[in-house]
């Protein structure tokens, strides 16, 4: 006993310091004014710079884009992702290789995937204005500017985080319908149930579990996102993430930032309760 504890220490030791030092450090740093950049001291000021946030004019813009985000794109992928696993779950020649393939724009860095769409979206030489010039979607002459607007880029910008993660998704919603009885639809089969009934009546409520933990994980994702967006646009106020890090690592306002940043773990931490009961619940039924 005492030999496997001393093998574990090391790797409490760096647990601790890597990730619940830096959680408790944030906490702390929440409830005083601490700005690298004025020089001023370090001085204690409660749930002021919560008080501030909730006051704060970006704040609820960054809020109102990442709840659009967060909807959008979680929507979207849900709904192509449960058909697309639906597709994949079925019977036909090269099935093996469509579920390979599925995974690669999983699998892209989101770097490379937010520069690959940005490249799309730009105006003149950018494949999206050429192919629907030559679909004649477009008027000739027409070169539209895609990314103009807040708006704009908020919504390309879901679009390219859709074509991302709906593998991840279907994936997810996949291995929920390979567990699924195939007497279920034998029996509904011999009722009469069409196509639209099976799927209504026997794999949404059997996938339930599945599909919560898929919603679940993908708002997580989405509400946290950053990193894609910081291709599209330089504005901060794209999402509560980037606003954060705007706050933290470019004007250096650790207390404002790490207030900021418990706001957004608050909002995640009552997302989980929801889903541990929405879990019990389902099993309670079951």
């Amino acid at each position: 006993m005492l030999l496997a504890v001393i093998l574990l220490l090391p790797t409490v030791y760096i647990l601790a310091k890597t990730f619940i030092y830096p959680i408790v450090q944030s906490l702390i740093w929440s409830f005083y004014k601490y700005n690298l950049m004025d020089g001023s001291d370090i001085e204690f000021v409660g749930l002021r710079n919560y008080t501030q946030m909730f006051g704060l004019h970006e704040f609820w813009i960054s809020m109102r884009n990442t709840a659009f985000f967060t909807v959008f794109t979680v929507g979207f992928e849900l709904l192509l992702g449960f058909f697309s696993a639906l597709l994949l779950n079925q019977m036909f020649r090269g099935r093996l290789f469509f579920r390979a393939i599925i995974i690669v724009p999983w699998a892209m860095l989101t770097l490379v995937n937010g520069l690959m769409w940005n490249w799309i979206y730009q105006p003149g030489y950018g494949a999206m204005t050429v192919v629907l010039h030559k679909l004649h979607l477009l008027p000739a002459g027409s070169n539209p500017v895609w990314l103009s607007s807040s708006q704009g880029i908020m919504f390309f910008a879901s679009i390219a985080d859709i074509w991302k993660m709906t593998p991840y998704m279907t994936l997810l919603l996949l291995a929920g319908l390979q567990s699924l009885p195939a007497s279920l639809y034998e029996a509904a089969v011999i009722d009469g149930a069409g196509f639209w009934k099976k799927i209504w009546h026997i794999t949404v409520p059997q996938l339930m579990p599945a599909i919560i933990v898929a919603i679940v994980l993908r708002i997580l994702g989405a509400f946290r996102v950053y990193d894609i967006l910081t291709v599209f646009t330089g504005d901060p106020t794209t999402s509560v993430s980037y606003l954060t890090y705007n706050y933290a690592f470019r004007y250096f306002y650790l207390g404002r930032a790490s207030a900021m940043a418990w706001i957004s773990t608050i909002f995640i931490l009552i997302l989980i309760v929801i889903y541990i009961r929405m879990l019990k619940k389902n099993s309670e039924l079951e």
